[in-house]
């Protein structure tokens, strides 16, 4: 039987709460933190997506949301908080908060889902966000803990983010649901679903 540990659960139970609070909520804003100079909203050049070095804002009438890299001591995968992102991460630079305008925005959230990788450390044990995907009535967003070089994906549970706008891109990636069965992703309903499966140790 696989032991998590206190500081696992707390962490399992932060993200399905707060994923739950943002079902049922209508978006306003979400906004990314860049340089002036970024208006193509990216940080690197890619064909997938918006690759950022910080976490957005995701904005309703009542509440904020940080989804970034913020998960483990390092950095590296998802967290979503209940913060703006300037208030939960260091930004080493000058960076302004810039509203990105995507397919969710203004409409009602119909869902929210985590999907999770193990960490991928040599003697670690537990999970860790890799993928949130936020469904609207009209729209979809997926962020992804993934880094981006010479314009290709190339490393997942990083410090760098890949938002990505259009179902289709998710597929040809594999990420998020569209990888669960070949692209080791994990999809819990619900934290009662993960802790059973975990305390089994995760087979």
């Amino acid at each position: 039987m696989a032991i998590v540990t206190k500081h696992d659960k707390e962490l399992y139970i932060q993200q399905f709460e707060n994923k739950d609070k943002l079902v049922g909520q209508t978006i306003s804003q979400v906004i990314f933190y860049l340089e002036d100079d970024k208006h193509d909203f990216t940080e690197q050049e890619n064909d997938f997506g918006k690759s950022l070095f910080n976490g957005i804002d995701i904005k309703t009438k009542d509440l904020t949301f940080s989804i970034g890299n913020r998960y483990s001591g390092l950095g590296y995968g998802l967290s979503i908080d209940l913060e703006t992102t300037r208030k939960v991460e260091f930004f080493d630079e000058e960076r302004k908060p810039i509203p990105y305008k995507t397919s969710i925005v203004g409409h009602q959230v119909k869902q929210v889902e985590i999907y999770w990788m193990n960490v991928p450390f040599d003697g670690e044990k537990g999970l860790y966000p890799q993928e949130i995907e936020i469904i609207t009535d009209k729209g979809f967003l997926m962020i992804s803990s993934m880094e981006i070089a010479n314009g290709e994906v190339c490393m997942e549970f990083t410090d760098e983010l890949l938002v990505i706008d259009q179902p289709k891109i998710a597929e040809q990636l594999q990420l998020g649901h569209f990888g669960v069965a070949d692209n080791y992703r994990i999809h819990y309903k619900t934290l009662d679903e993960l802790m059973q499966h975990e305390t089994k140790g995760g087979k």
